[in-house]
């Protein structure tokens, strides 16, 4: 190879060496650079989408305190806490896969609902309904958007 190299024109050696040299540079931009620059920024949004969260769990978190010294929430809703979490999840289009009663409480599964749409009918479940969520278990499904939960609900 040297000697293929030293056979070749001095113009052609130059060319060859500063293409060489773009080529790395090219490889260490592709292969590294690039790369690290991407995982930077998702890992931005990710910050991002958090502190959005946080902002909005810590408005939240000063309402519910509100609303617990002021005695709770109260709630003209009427019927059993079965009844009461079925209405209100067909309102929401959430299918229900369990629904299994454990002392005075309800224990609630869904499969692969939409997370805005689990948020609003827990919303609704506390404020409108009057229930208290004890236990929430939210984890990601493989669609992106969707989610498993389970509810510990009671009055």
């Amino acid at each position: 190879m040297k000697e293929w190299f030293n056979n070749l024109a001095e113009r052609e050696q130059r060319l060859i060496s500063v293409m060489a040299g773009v080529v790395m540079i090219a490889i260490i931009y592709f292969m590294l650079i690039k790369p690290l620059q991407e995982r930077v920024a998702k890992a931005e949004q990710g910050v991002n989408r958090n502190q959005q969260l946080l902002t909005w769990v810590e408005k939240n978190a000063k309402r519910i305190v509100q609303l617990r010294a002021q005695g709770g929430v109260t709630s003209n809703a009427s019927g059993s806490i079965e009844q009461r979490i079925n209405s209100s999840a067909r309102s929401f289009n959430i299918t229900i896969n369990r629904l299994q009663p454990q002392n005075n409480k309800m224990q609630v599964m869904i499969d692969n609902a939409p997370f805005n749409n689990i948020l609003q009918w827990v919303q609704s479940l506390q404020f409108k309904q009057g229930l208290i969520i004890e236990i929430a278990d939210v984890r990601a499904e493989n669609q992106p958007g969707f989610v498993k939960t389970r509810l510990v609900v009671s009055q």
